[in-house]
């Protein structure tokens, strides 16, 4: 999208400004109550710990009001969507209004436009293939609404076919999006004209879809469910081509599929379930003449190995004791990552069947979400980035396993009391921006 299309960004003030830099922690009066040595030390212990506040992130946007629930990055503009717990959206853009307004730490970012459109939790967003013509957001409510940075971000379409939105992604070239669903169902939107075209309804999951992805090349789309299913897609005609189910005790992950990811090549998919464990399987490519055949293994690796008939069950794995939320391949190199409930993050080894290579421990609650940085050169570090429940965002070197980075700025973070750190992320080599149970996103130097 030309920069002559982008709406000029719009200053909104906040009747609830929050400068981070500013916090203080208040700690309540009780008293003149006795207490026991033991309990005094305790005490002094606890206040100590909660005074130490952390702030490593230099920009903030906080004008959502309850949890964000997603985050998705404009593919060509400073820009950024979030979706929160207050039934609403908001675009936002990391551009600074001035120099004088960059050197300010930590700076509160600008609103752009603020999207309500929702009566529900505004659950997913994302931005659309190539260049970032349309914003599109899902809800708890089962819309899926659609907004044209051409008509400065006003809606231009909606759609209710559902009971809820569970996730939603963008094809990776094209106009085009898929929906999870609570039921189930799975539909692929084709974006023409402002308009939201259904171009299939996929129906084979029998309980809700947790999970999807696109393959790079944006033919099949892979889905899993917590009826314990996997399904990679033929997106042009709508059918099925790899379908695997708890029927088959090879498959089977008690208590359902959470996480899906697929090799750059193509070739594999990776599933986690309830239970820890991770099934890797064959996908097809195609090849001469459209022509589908079976992945093969490629010397460049990428996570590409592991080729055979397509729906082959390749690696059945488990170095997790709890649910796994999260996976991801490395972009070039045979390694895949996966992120638990029990806070450990694991690497494989994909050229040598999957093999555990190395356990990653610093998070102390569920670890949310995983992913490698791309962009990167043959001679630099294998970055790979985590953000749990414990309100951390950690940077390792995947290649030695050391921790490069623990990134504090969000409030929160105790799992056992409902609260959920950060939520999502999304990232640059250079930059690392965080949803926010507590309703405030980051942006952090990596």
């Amino acid at each position: 999208m030309s920069a002559s299309n982008q709406p000029a960004p719009i200053d909104i003030e906040s009747d609830n400004e929050l400068d981070l830099a500013d916090v203080d922690e208040i700690v309540a009066d009780d008293g003149d109550v006795p207490m026991s040595d033991d309990e005094g030390d305790a005490e002094e212990d606890m206040d100590t710990d909660e005074l130490a506040i952390t702030n490593d992130s230099r920009a903030y946007f906080d004008g959502h009001s309850s949890s964000i629930f997603s985050i998705a990055q404009h593919p060509t503009q400073p820009l950024f969507l979030t979706g929160g717990g207050d039934d609403v959206a908001y675009i936002w853009t990391s551009a600074a209004a001035s120099a004088e307004d960059a050197a300010v730490v930590p700076r509160e970012l600008r609103q752009i436009r603020k999207l309500e459109a929702h009566k529900d939790s505004v659950i997913a967003t994302c931005f659309t293939a190539p260049d970032g013509a349309y914003a599109v957001t899902g809800g708890l409510d089962g819309m899926v609404q659609l907004f044209s940075a051409a008509s400065g971000w006003k809606k231009v379409d909606g759609a209710q076919e559902v009971e809820e939105v569970v996730w939603m992604a963008a094809h990776p070239s094209e106009p085009v999006i898929a929906v999870g669903t609570n039921e189930g169902s799975v539909w692929l939107y084709d974006i023409d004209s402002d308009k939201l075209v259904i171009r299939h309804v996929l129906y084979s999951h029998t309980a809700s879809c947790t999970a999807g992805v696109w393959t790079k090349s944006g033919n099949f789309l892979c889905t899993v469910s917590e009826d314990g299913s996997f399904y990679a897609w033929d997106v042009a005609t709508g059918q099925s081509v790899v379908a695997l189910t708890a029927d088959d005790q090879r498959f089977n992950i008690d208590g359902g599929l959470y996480s899906v990811a697929c090799s750059p090549s193509g070739a594999v998919a990776a599933v986690g379930g309830a239970t820890g464990e991770i099934r890797v399987v064959g996908l097809p490519t195609t090849t001469d003449g459209g022509k589908r055949t079976a992945g093969r293994p490629m010397a460049s690796g990428g996570g590409s190995t592991g080729g055979g008939q397509a729906g082959q069950i390749i690696a059945s794995i488990k170095a997790h004791e709890e649910s796994v939320e999260s996976l991801a391949f490395h972009p070039s190199t045979p390694l895949l990552a996966s992120g638990s409930v029990d806070g450990k993050i694991a690497l494989y080894d994909a050229q040598r069947g999957y093999a555990i290579r190395k356990i990653l421990e610093g998070h102390n609650d569920t670890v949310v979400k995983v992913e490698f940085v791309s962009g990167l050169t043959v001679n630099e570090p294998w970055l790979l980035t985590s953000c749990g429940i414990d309100g951390t965002l950690r940077r390792w070197d995947a290649r030695s396993g050391e921790e490069l980075k623990c990134l504090k700025g969000h409030l929160g973070g105790n799992g056992d009391d409902g609260e959920g750190g950060i939520l999502g992320f999304v990232q640059t080599k250079k930059e690392i921006i965080t949803a926010g149970d507590d309703a405030v996103a980051l942006i952090f130097d990596a």
